[in-house]
């Protein structure tokens, strides 16, 4: 969200009224306080206006699935497709769990629907986006080629009709009910997110998939492969035994271990609340945390924003 928000106006706590950035694509004007504030989750003002970029619509766009017979070379091409400079506009991977997540839920939900059922296999999803249809084309042609020549990826198909792409990241788009749908009586789910070097990617997922088949927890695996960042969706029902709570806040906790191990972070999209501060001091130091809560204390030295997350 940072690098979309070019600039923004907030209210803080003693009833200041802020303006932070410019409509410029740049500045080096002060302090980057549009930045400071839109990671802010709330502790230091509300936000009353933004300005946002704006993106084209790009007028050719190719939606494209590739098959993996191992994980680990899954997430091990993402990163030799980002060293060829392959632009790719969208890159996820789904495991084994993943898929067969979506199967089933597909299977109950569609009614006779024309999705067919995919390989239950670790595959990656992608998005080429370009100016014209050779460039789209190439674009995943190069792609292919790394896939299935180093990586031993399998049924790369693409297609650039609408509704044929939305069909194929479906997939993706459902996952989370399709994810709960798995432990019938589900209402939510424990929710992991961690972000890693691309380098350490492959290492991370298949270590956190295997977690949890040796804890005995239900739960897919699945990440934007293109940026390193990870999830679990790990379903509750309530009355679940303390032993298989514990195991599933373990998956979590060694997830974030291996992240920051790797010189990652405990979060790379839902932020912290009450449950990953104790991750700060960690993965920034004693010193790190004491700046942050130097910026808290004074811009609201009252805590009365979002009282208890981020800084204790």
């Amino acid at each position: 969200m940072r690098e979309n928000i070019l600039g923004l106006e907030c209210v803080l706590p003693d009833g200041t009224v802020a303006k932070c950035g410019t409509r410029a694509l740049k500045s080096s004007a002060g302090y980057d306080l549009t930045s400071l504030m839109t990671g802010s989750e709330g502790t230091l003002g509300i936000i009353t206006n933004v300005t946002c970029k704006l993106h084209p619509i790009p007028e050719h766009v190719i939606a494209a699935v590739c098959v993996f017979d191992d994980l680990y070379q899954a997430a091990e091409a993402v990163a030799a497709l980002k060293l060829c400079d392959v632009p790719v506009a969208r890159c996820e991977l789904l495991d084994e769990s993943s898929i067969v997540a979506f199967n089933q839920y597909n299977e109950t939900r569609n009614e006779g629907a024309c999705i067919e059922p995919m390989e239950v296999k670790p595959t990656l999803f992608l998005e080429f986006q370009g100016a014209s249809a050779t460039a789209v084309e190439e674009q995943a042609t190069m792609t292919e080629s790394i896939f299935a020549g180093d990586y031993g990826g399998s049924n790369f198909r693409y297609t650039s009709d609408e509704a044929e792409r939305k069909d194929l990241w479906s997939a993706r788009h459902n996952l989370y009910y399709a994810s709960l749908a798995l432990r019938p009586g589900a209402e939510g789910a424990v929710l992991t997110d961690a972000c890693v070097p691309l380098s350490k990617f492959a290492e991370l997922v298949s270590a956190t998939a295997e977690d949890v088949k040796e804890k005995g927890v239900i739960g897919p695996c699945f990440g934007h492969a293109a940026d390193g960042n990870f999830h679990c969706i790990l379903p509750i029902i309530e009355g679940d035994s303390e032993e298989y709570l514990a195991n599933v806040h373990q998956v979590n906790d060694n997830l974030i271990q291996r992240t920051l191990a790797a010189g990652g972070t405990c979060t790379g999209e839902h932020g912290v609340g009450y449950g990953k501060i104790k991750y700060l001091v960690q993965q920034y130091r004693p010193g790190g945390v004491h700046m942050m809560r130097m910026v808290k204390q004074g811009i609201d030295p009252l805590n009365l924003m979002n009282p208890g997350k981020i800084i204790e």
